[in-house]
């Protein structure tokens, strides 16, 4: 089994959008909605302050609703408001983190890895999960880079 780092995160500023879509939808709505975001943030005329990430908050056997957004420096808060995203913070507190390398498709493999580790750590997984994303749409599948932080307890 993998050895999955457990550690302590400060939170920061996260702009985001709000989306509920089925479960084959999610590529589409990720396409979309980082198209909705790097426009609120030109009109809020702010720097997207890290790399995009996606907080899953809910989902079933058919449906998901997600957070897409970006770290916001805090000085650009109220015109990312006015531009009219929401603004969150990303995760805080002992999280479990993974690198997935590799197709998305498969990143569902690292999830259940993560989850095991879990287990064997006494750890206990809260109900949402966060992913960033650092590689843009046109990487090779094999070379795609994902980071998961999942809050734990």
């Amino acid at each position: 089994m993998a050895d999955f780092p457990v550690v302590t995160l400060t939170p920061k500023p996260f702009a985001f959008i709000t989306k509920t879509v089925a479960m084959p939808e999610i590529p589409q709505a990720m396409g979309e909605g980082f198209g909705t975001l790097s426009a609120l943030f030109a009109k809020a005329k702010a720097t997207m302050g890290g790399m995009p990430m996606a907080h899953y908050t809910a989902y079933d056997t058919r449906t998901v609703t997600f957070e897409l957004g970006f770290p916001a420096l805090p000085h650009e808060i109220e015109a990312l408001k006015a531009a009219g995203l929401s603004i969150g913070e990303t995760p805080s507190g002992l999280n479990m983190t993974a690198i997935h390398m590799g197709p998305y498709d498969g990143v569902a493999g690292t999830y259940a890895e993560m989850n095991a580790a879990m287990d064997a750590k006494g750890l206990k997984a809260a109900t949402d999960m966060w992913e960033t994303y650092y590689s843009p749409p046109d990487t090779p599948p094999e070379q795609i880079k994902t980071e998961v932080t999942w809050p734990v307890s």
